[in-house]
């Protein structure tokens, strides 16, 4: 235990630069420089991580406080989350898992925390301001049906299912930044009878430093995936069919209508 703390700062991926306008936040390549500049060389430092910051960053970041000389000098606070699986989650590659740490409170409510990795998919074409942007909360919604449904109704089964989603509707009640988020799951309606199909009417919230910032109302159904595959094939086949016997002066092409 340090005698005292002279400063303590919030730590967030490179991808959350805007965050890091608050004078108590710093990026991990900010961090990074100041601690090689030897900004905190006289001062007992408290770190405490955010989004952006798994344990590949913060052992960097170790590293470079070991190289200062300041390590002891210095309180770490971060979580290890552990991401939902590959699939759970529907995800192929883990840093665009966003549910981490599932857990069952009761029957029919589920809680998770939000896990937003620096290399995302989301954030890799747009990420501005202070807020992660609100498609982020829908696919953290997503991702959480799916893996409640995935891990505590069908990981027992012997057969695949396919999820379809039948309405989907997203109320953005705050700004969502990039700190600690919980997501909380409640089912609000299962019909598990026919085990060709599971249906469910959902809850999603997603919450942040004692505020909702985002609602999520879902209905869904898990189909026996060799029985879905086929009703998809022959709709995909019928939606070609009608797109071919359309002459080709009336289709809609890319810069405009020829």
């Amino acid at each position: 235990m340090l005698p005292r703390i002279d400063k303590t700062l919030y730590v967030v991926g490179d991808r959350f630069a805007g965050f890091a306008a608050h004078d108590d936040v710093r990026t991990l390549g900010g961090l990074s420089a100041e601690i090689r500049a030897g900004a905190y060389d006289d001062l007992y430092l408290e770190l405490r991580g955010g989004q952006g910051m798994g344990a590949y960053e913060w052992r960097y970041l170790e590293e470079q406080m070991n190289r200062r000389g300041i390590r002891e000098r210095v309180v770490v606070h971060h979580s290890r989350p552990t991401p939902a699986h590959r699939a759970e989650a529907h995800k192929h590659r883990e840093p665009n898992v966003l549910v981490a740490n599932l857990g069952r409170r009761d029957d029919q409510l589920f809680e998770a925390t939000m896990r937003l990795h620096g290399d995302n998919e989301l954030l890799l074409d747009h990420q501005t301001g202070l807020h992660v942007q609100g498609m982020v909360a829908v696919e953290a919604s997503r991702q959480m049906f799916l893996a409640v449904t995935e891990r505590y109704y069908t990981a027992d089964e012997p057969v695949s299912r396919y999820f379809v989603i039948e309405s989907i509707a997203t109320d953005f009640e705050n700004f969502l930044f990039p700190m600690q988020a919980r997501i909380l799951y409640l089912i609000q309606s299962a019909e598990l009878e026919d085990p060709e199909r599971l249906r469910f009417t959902a809850r999603i919230d997603i919450e942040q430093a004692g505020r909702r910032c985002t609602r999520t109302e879902v209905a869904f159904t898990a189909f026996d995936a060799e029985r879905l595959k086929e009703i998809e094939r022959r709709r995909a086949a019928r939606a070609l069919d009608h797109v071919l016997a359309v002459p080709d002066e009336q289709l809609t092409v890319a810069g405009g209508v020829r």
